[in-house]
């Protein structure tokens, strides 16, 4: 859903700015990687 709309965006010629991250207690769990990649998963 996020990919396609970014991709639009870009078709527009728009910038797309992609923020990212985990919540506090998702890196104090250690899953920093895990959460990140899959948020970047959805721009793909």
């Amino acid at each position: 859903f996020i990919g396609s709309k970014a991709v639009y965006a870009l078709s527009q010629n728009l910038k797309v700015i992609a923020c990212i991250g985990e919540l506090l207690e998702e890196r104090e769990a250690g899953k920093t990687f895990d959460i990140c990649f899959g948020q970047l998963k959805a721009f793909a």
